[in-house]
């Protein structure tokens, strides 16, 4: 879900509010905050962090709950050289792939 609107509203305490009355034994929740300075290997090392390893290469919340990733400021990132957002297009490979590499993995 994408919420947009002005600056001021209170998005992020709507969401914030609706987040806090799910059940935390049924999901795990995930809060990232974008900022000029943020980069792709920071978002992915905050979300792998929250994240249980099941086996070599797979993640995901511990088992019997599901996943929430609250990303808040999503225009932020500054643009690279080519004019991309590398910490949204990030985002955009898990949407479309289900996934990421392992950094970490050679």
């Amino acid at each position: 879900m994408l919420l947009c609107g002005p600056t001021g509203t209170g998005k992020t305490v709507y969401i914030n509010n609706y987040l806090n009355k799910l059940s935390k034994d049924s999901y795990l929740q995930i809060f990232v905050n974008f900022s000029a300075q943020t980069s792709a290997n920071q978002t992915q090392d905050i979300i792998d962090a929250k994240l249980d390893k099941r086996r070599k290469g797979v993640y995901g919340p511990p088992l019997g709950k599901k996943c929430i990733v609250f990303v808040d400021d999503l225009n932020m990132p500054a643009p690279d050289r080519y004019g991309a957002q590398p910490p949204i297009e990030l985002l955009r490979q898990v949407l479309d792939h289900w996934g990421w590499y392992d950094r970490k993995d050679r």
